[in-house]
């Protein structure tokens, strides 16, 4: 699902699930952060960049109870989103300062749970027209952390079909026993891409977003600032629960 403030603080500061993208702690003095402040994270970790908690809430409010929250998870489901990832070079799935991740889009109907979760175990493809991304990682006392990476991931919303392109995206979870792992990822999305995803809904629906986007988006920018200072894109946050799973040999990363 999306990650969101949870409507704490923290010595002051709002509490939201995310991750720290930028490597900075911003205030509403900060140039570079387009002056929006980071939040903090539940575990108190500063730095929390997470401006697309605004959008979510704003969206989830006009839209009847479970519709946004639903995107991921119906996307999931269906099959368009099965984002797995593999460890190599793992010395000790507790601790170890090196390991080398590959993330990248399976294919296949899963089978799900009385819950409408997938059942661990299952065998996937490996989507062929896809891109395997590889970027570098290490293990904390059972906590995997990536370092940056590009990925693009497919969703519907109202039947609109697209590409989420996140940029500077980071994974940071913590590993079990079983192979799953409960974590965030986290990176930044374009007000561009946005825009066109807005205009795309706006075509399937009488409900216009557009406009709202246009007077809020710039509001909330926090990421990667252009040559005239403004900054391009929002910080966001998924958080993710996985399960164990095979991918066939013949098409392996």
């Amino acid at each position: 699902g999306f990650g969101a403030r949870t409507g704490d603080e923290i010595d002051g500061i709002e509490v939201a699930v995310g991750l720290d993208i930028d490597g900075r702690t911003s205030d509403t003095s900060d140039e570079l952060g387009c002056k929006r402040r980071d939040f903090m994270a539940p575990d108190g970790r500063a730095g929390i960049d997470n401006q697309f908690t605004f959008l979510y809430e704003t969206v989830a409010e006009v839209f009847q109870d479970g519709v946004v929250e639903g995107i991921i998870q119906n996307s999931i489901n269906e099959g368009r989103l099965l984002l797995m990832y593999q460890l190599s070079g793992v010395d000790d799935p507790r601790n170890d300062d090196d390991v080398e991740v590959a993330i990248f889009l399976g294919e296949g109907r899963p089978d799900l749970n009385s819950n409408n979760r997938i059942v661990g175990s299952q065998t996937f493809d490996r989507r062929l027209d896809a891109s395997v991304t590889t970027t570098r990682g290490r293990i904390v006392d059972g906590v995997l952390e990536t370092d940056a990476f590009d990925i693009e991931m497919p969703m519907a919303f109202f039947n609109v079909f697209f590409d989420l392109q996140l940029s500077e995206a980071r994974i940071r979870g913590e590993m079990h026993e079983d192979g799953g792992m409960v974590g965030v990822l986290a990176g930044a999305v374009s007000m561009e891409q946005i825009y066109e995803i807005g205009r795309m809904a706006d075509g399937a629906q009488e409900l216009q977003i557009t406009p709202t986007l246009q007077m809020l988006l710039p509001r909330w920018a926090d990421l990667l600032p252009g040559d005239d200072g403004r900054c391009t894109h929002l910080s966001a946050a998924l958080t993710f629960e996985s399960v164990p799973a095979f991918v066939y040999e013949d098409v392996a990363p």
